[in-house]
């Protein structure tokens, strides 16, 4: 059920704030403004060009001045939005539910090009997570269990990879590379040239949106395991396990790697040898939005609507902040503030 925050509840809201302000990092706590869209959102968020992206359950994509809180301009789909918006140059790009695949204007929301799937083929071609772009390209998985690349600068499509069985989470692009995790419990590392599998790697579970830095890719997995790869060479270099069936991308930051799990949990391990140096409880379900470090601080949200946010070193609750509905997209941290979307329909940013 929709729940909106009441103007009562609002101010209870800011009137909690300022006691994180002797906070000793820079990020305070404080509520800095909330944006109301028309529905529940559930996207993850984005920043860029001084915008806030983030899209609802009716199809609108936001944009808001991330200084003030305001609106710059409202995209009005028909499907609810999901993944997290990507940002190439001065273009937005986006996916619907319904297989919508839409680029922006970043400055003032005019469509650059869309691309529409067949009507007669609806339920196949069901986008079920964001857009990853790079090499010129946009990647997306559908419904019929198949990667699929447009241009990036018109939308046309370009090529396809069939996994042979239906994919729930998004493509990544890093090293020149499309990272994909399968179902079938298979990470792939795909050519975006032609879209042929080049190596691979697996698991035993569904596989998570696959995260990398400059050396290597981490992967994730329904059967609680998360595996590094060092890239050049493609030489594994560690595998380790949560105890409980992993539920996000891995974010990478700070020597750590961050998941969060189907039981509640946030486990934060050693990124050079998967050592788990820490979990933390939220004693609430599915944790389903990817944790976010910033400022020696872990942002996790939760399903029940609380954003927890940890000492990135030790995994101890420094203070929390409750949305009026649950947080199952994941939030974005810039210029010092962190800013969050959850099902109450308020996009917030916190400072």
């Amino acid at each position: 059920m929709r729940r909106i925050l009441s103007v009562m509840s609002l101010s209870l809201l800011v009137c909690v704030a300022p006691l994180f302000a002797d906070v000793a990092w820079a990020w305070s706590g404080k509520l800095g403004w909330t944006f109301k869209a028309e529905a529940p959102l559930t996207s993850s968020v984005a920043v860029a060009g001084g915008l806030v992206l983030a899209g609802d359950s009716v199809g609108n994509l936001y944009a808001v001045h991330s200084a003030s809180g305001q609106a710059a301009w409202v995209y009005q789909g028909t499907n609810s939005v999901v993944g997290r918006p990507s940002v190439t140059g001065d273009r937005v790009i986006f996916a619907q539910a319904d297989g919508t695949i839409t680029c922006l204007a970043l400055k003032s929301g005019s469509v650059a090009w869309q691309y529409v799937p067949p009507e007669e083929s609806y339920a196949a071609e069901t986008v079920v997570d964001g857009t990853a772009v790079g090499d010129g390209k946009v990647f997306f998985v559908k419904g019929d269990g198949k990667l699929y690349a447009v241009s990036a600068a018109n939308g046309r499509p370009l090529w396809t990879y069939d996994s042979g069985l239906e994919l729930r989470s998004a493509p990544s692009f890093a090293s020149g590379l499309v990272l994909l995790g399968e179902q079938r419990g298979i990470f792939s590392a795909i050519s975006p040239a032609n879209g042929k599998r080049l190596w691979g790697g697996g698991a035993g579970g569904a596989i998570n949106t696959p995260s990398a830095d400059d050396a290597n890719v981490f992967f994730s997995s329904w059967d609680g395991s998360v595996q590094s790869v060092r890239i050049k060479g493609v030489v594994p270099q560690w595998r380790a396990n949560v105890g409980d069936p992993v539920t996000t991308a891995p974010f990478i930051g700070g020597g750590k790697v961050l998941v969060g799990t189907a039981n509640g949990k946030v486990a934060a391990l050693d990124s050079k040898n998967g050592s788990v140096l820490w979990t933390f409880d939220t004693h609430g379900g599915n944790v389903a939005a990817q944790p976010v470090l910033a400022e020696g601080l872990v942002f996790a949200g939760g399903g029940q609507g609380t954003l927890f946010v940890l000492d990135a070193a030790s995994g101890t609750e420094r203070f929390t902040f409750s949305a009026g509905d649950g947080i199952n997209g994941s939030p974005a941290f810039s210029g010092g503030v962190l800013y969050l979307g959850s099902a109450d329909g308020n996009l917030y940013a916190i400072r």
